[in-house]
C-alpha cells in the first residue's frame, strides 16, 4: 500500500513539473512564409505576452549575445540579440547550449516581452 502512494506521489509532481516547464516557454510558432521578423501577441497562463521572433544568419555570437544578418528580400537588417543562459537551443534538431551557436549557422530567435531569447533554434 505504500508503494502506491509514493507512485502517485512521483506521478503527480512529475506531471506538474512537465506542465509547469512547458507553459514557461513556449515551443516557436509556425509561421507561413518568407519571414525575418514578427511580433504575436499571445496568452501564456492566463496572461498576454508578446513573442518576438527573429530569423536569419549568425555574424556574431558571445555568452550574452548574438548578432543576426536578417534579409527580407532587397533589405538586410542586422539585429543583436540578448540571450538567456537558460536558453533552450537546438542545433539541427539536436538539445545544444547557447556555446556551441557559431557564425554562420541559420538561427530563429523567441524573446519574451522584449527580454533575452528564451529559445534559439539553429541549423547548418
Amino acid at each position: 500500500m505504500r508503494w502506491l502512494a509514493v507512485a502517485f506521489a512521483a506521478l503527480s509532481l512529475s506531471g506538474l513539473a512537465g506542465a509547469a516547464g512547458a507553459a514557461a516557454v513556449p515551443p516557436f510558432p509556425r509561421l507561413p512564409g518568407t519571414w525575418s521578423h514578427a511580433e504575436i501577441n499571445v496568452t501564456l497562463n492566463k496572461k498576454p505576452h508578446t513573442l518576438s521572433l527573429d530569423r536569419g544568419k549568425i555574424t556574431k555570437v558571445s555568452g550574452t549575445q548574438l548578432t543576426l544578418r536578417e534579409k527580407t528580400g532587397d533589405v538586410v537588417t542586422v539585429v543583436t540579440v540578448p540571450l538567456s543562459a537558460s536558453a533552450i537551443v537546438t542545433i539541427d534538431g539536436f538539445r545544444s547550449t547557447i556555446y556551441s551557436l557559431r557564425p554562420k549557422l541559420n538561427a530563429q530567435t523567441m524573446r519574451i516581452d522584449g527580454g533575452p531569447a528564451v529559445r534559439i533554434r539553429a541549423t547548418s
